[in-house]
């Protein structure tokens, strides 16, 4: 077939292209030697690495190199000095044997050879049923790092919101007994709602410990994502060693973020308010249909002025977080690679950020129904009781830990096979990732370092 080369008979024609249809790299990348199973076509590593600094971080002592990779390898120094294999994270630890991998994914677009699948995806550009299959399938294979590392991370998160929730009950109960007993002594001036101002600053306080909180399982779980690859299921306590040198980045990339949808928020009230004064006075002048129509209009117009750019802005950095794991890059230098690889795949990252949102809030929603009325319940039984505050902010609490146990697996999942996807697609990941688990040796998270550009 023109423009493909024979299994193991050396370069593609020039000009050739891969069944993907992506066309082989040049003698800087992959494509120096084509090779693979059962008629299929795949190109060799280079046999040296490319001349530059190594990126700090992993180390090339731990798991090994593979034959040919240069004195260096893959794993540039730093990481694996610790050793990967001094905590186990070799072959036998993954509760995987040495040598070549079983398994093939969905047959190509046209009718060619399957390509293999050693983990919970097949090596090559991902569809959307292999993105959610394979969320789906990671929770199913690996409970207990998924799951299980999920509630332990949460649980300890939401303790706060919990403790404040209990309190504002409390509080909202006290209220109730005076309500009841003498409407006339409620203060006019006084807050609607009840709560010491403490009581309002643990509750974000809460909320922000929760979404640091989440942030940070998100990066252990892209550790443990990205090798369920290749088919190695990482512990809890592997995904912790393999993620903990990057907390501060990850809480970094987090408050970055936060910041972003701060300054967002302000603009929405000034636009609000904006829109508000707007029609106030025209309906002063015009009279109110005429000020709620403008004050409408100026509204819409407004918000999707905001909608638009903060949206674009949040799917072209929706890679960083993988990126700052298993490519051990900084907050700013990921959010910069993560935009400049999905550069021409917006829409398509946006189409699945928006299906994993749908399905998230749909499961939370399920998830949290029984909590939320049993708690409410609690509530109204007897309000000035403390121990019914105690019960339903328990409730509450039992209810976002499952929530989060759940879904924030999938939603890290979606997120880093998105991530393989891309690079399968723009850098030949699939290529590297198919020699490491052809040739057995103890590929770990440094399998993901790019190369470095000359």
């Amino acid at each position: 077939m023109p423009g493909f080369a024979a299994p193991g008979s050396g370069q593609p024609a020039p000009g050739g292209q891969d069944p993907y249809g992506r066309h082989a790299p040049g003698p800087q990348g992959y494509g120096q030697q084509g090779y693979g199973q059962q008629g299929e076509w795949y190109a060799a590593p280079p046999t040296g690495h490319p001349s530059g600094p190594a990126p700090q971080g992993y180390g090339a002592p731990g798991y090994g190199q593979p034959p040919g990779y240069g004195p260096q390898g893959y794993a540039p120094q730093g990481y694996a000095q610790q050793g990967y294999e001094q905590h186990g994270y070799g072959p036998q630890a993954y509760g995987q044997q040495p040598g070549p991998q079983a398994g093939y994914g969905a047959p190509l677009p046209h009718g060619g050879p399957r390509a293999p699948k050693p983990g919970v995806v097949p090596l090559r550009p991902l569809s959307l049923g292999d993105v959610f299959n394979g969320a789906f399938g990671l929770i199913r294979s690996n409970p207990k790092t998924t799951v299980g590392l999920s509630l332990v991370v949460m649980a300890v998160a939401a303790v706060l919101t919990s403790l404040a929730s209990a309190w504002y009950l409390d509080d909202y109960g006290t209220w109730m007994d005076e309500v009841f007993a003498d409407p006339t002594a409620i203060d006019p001036d006084a807050p609607l709602f009840p709560g010491s101002p403490v009581t309002f600053i643990l509750m974000f306080a809460g909320e922000l410990v929760i979404y640091l909180g989440g942030f940070v399982l998100l990066g252990l779980l892209a550790a443990a994502i990205g090798m369920a690859v290749l088919g190695h299921r990482l512990t809890p306590r592997q995904a912790w060693e393999a993620a903990r040198g990057r907390i501060g980045a990850i809480i970094g990339l987090a408050l970055i973020k936060l910041a972003i949808q701060f300054v967002m928020w302000v603009a929405f009230v000034v636009v609000a308010t904006l829109s508000m004064v707007l029609g106030i006075v025209v309906g002063i002048e015009g009279g109110p249909a005429g000020g709620i129509v403008v004050g409408l209009l100026v509204f819409l117009l407004g918000s999707a002025a905001l909608v638009a750019p903060s949206t674009w802005i949040w799917v072209r950095l929706y890679y960083a977080m993988p990126m700052i794991v298993l490519e051990r890059l900084g907050p700013g230098q990921a959010m910069a690679r993560s935009w400049r690889l999905s550069q021409g795949q917006w829409w398509r990252t946006c189409g699945y950020w928006l299906l994993t949102l749908v399905i998230v809030f749909f499961v939370s929603s399920i998830l949290n129904m029984p909590f939320g009325i049993a708690a409410g319940a609690f509530s109204f039984v007897d309000p000035a009781a403390t121990w019914t505050a105690v019960a339903a902010a328990a409730l509450t609490y039992v209810g976002t830990v499952v929530v989060y146990a759940i879904t924030q697996p999938f939603s890290a999942g979606v997120n880093t096979l998105l991530y393989v996807d891309l690079r399968m697609r723009r850098e030949g990941l699939d290529l590297k990732l198919h020699h490491a688990s052809q040739a057995g040796y103890e590929a770990g998270p440094e399998i993901y370092l790019p190369e470095p550009r000359t």
